[in-house]
């Protein structure tokens, strides 16, 4: 039903590699997307697949919690308006279809919900459904965009939300977001990153999505490429030399080259 790996392979990164609270699940009338995504922004889309846990973890309380099978962004958007920080659920369904479903198959996306800017925390309920019936759910969460020519940025998990810790880097009502591939096409890519090389990786992917004009200086461990564990670091702002707070979140794949989203602390 998914053709997400197809458009991982033709993304148009110029790398030939691809590049990431309650539920709106009840109550809520379906959107339903059944045309391709808007056409693309300047700033490449991106899209990522972890690599699926063998086993579930278990939270503080004993419960055994899901973790998301994929994690992947639709890229910088903008919103149809200047006075708009929202969009509806027929939107966030027509960019998940874009990246999730097979319009030759007669896919359908839906959506419970919108989203807004100014609700962090929020993520809406979706779901792909096939011409056999079969159904995949995926959960949409809304980012400020950390450039100007941009607004927003939606991310998506399959089959589960996103771990707390990971979803609250994507928006807590200031900081903004980008998504690059951590890698270019012909570099080795090791799952482990040292501070030292994390530093240098997080500045390739400021660059990747329009932010030159910050320089990573530090960060505050190890990062793992394999997991959705945000790692803190802070960033130099060029000509003020401001000090501006990050945080690194890893977009893991599964043979596929690894994305990184950095959230940059808003003043």
């Amino acid at each position: 039903m998914t053709r997400r790996h197809q458009v991982r392979t033709l993304a148009a990164l110029g790398l030939g590699a691809p590049l990431l609270v309650g539920l709106g699940i009840g109550g809520f009338s379906q959107a339903v997307a059944t045309t391709a995504a808007p056409p693309a922004q300047d700033v490449p889309a991106a899209v990522a697949a972890p690599a699926e846990r063998t086993g579930s973890e278990e939270d503080t309380a004993g419960e055994v919690t899901a973790a998301p099978s994929d994690v992947f962004t639709t890229g910088s958007q903008q919103f149809a308006r200047a006075d708009r920080s929202t969009i509806t659920a027929e939107d966030v369904a027509s960019q998940l279809y874009g990246y999730a479903a097979d319009p030759s198959l007669s896919d359908e996306a839906t959506c419970t919900d919108g989203l807004a800017l100014d609700q962090p925390g929020a993520v809406t309920r979706c779901t792909v459904i096939g011409w056999s019936g079969e159904q995949e759910t995926y959960y949409g969460y809304m980012a400020p965009a950390s450039v100007a020519e941009a607004d927003y940025w939606l991310y998506f998990s399959k089959d589960a939300p996103l771990p707390e810790e990971a979803a609250s880097a994507l928006n807590d009502g200031l900081n903004g977001t980008g998504a690059y591939p951590v890698w270019g096409e012909e570099q080795e890519q090791p799952t482990s990153l040292s501070e030292d090389v994390a530093v240098e990786r997080a500045n390739f992917v400021l660059d990747g999505f329009g932010r030159e004009d910050l320089t990573v200086t530090s960060v505050e461990g190890e990062v793992d490429l394999t997991s959705t564990t945000p790692v803190r670091g802070t960033a130099v702002e060029d000509g003020s030399g401001r000090t501006v707070g990050v945080t690194l979140l890893p977009i893991p794949t599964g043979g596929e080259a690894p994305a990184m989203m950095i959230s940059i602390d808003g003043p």
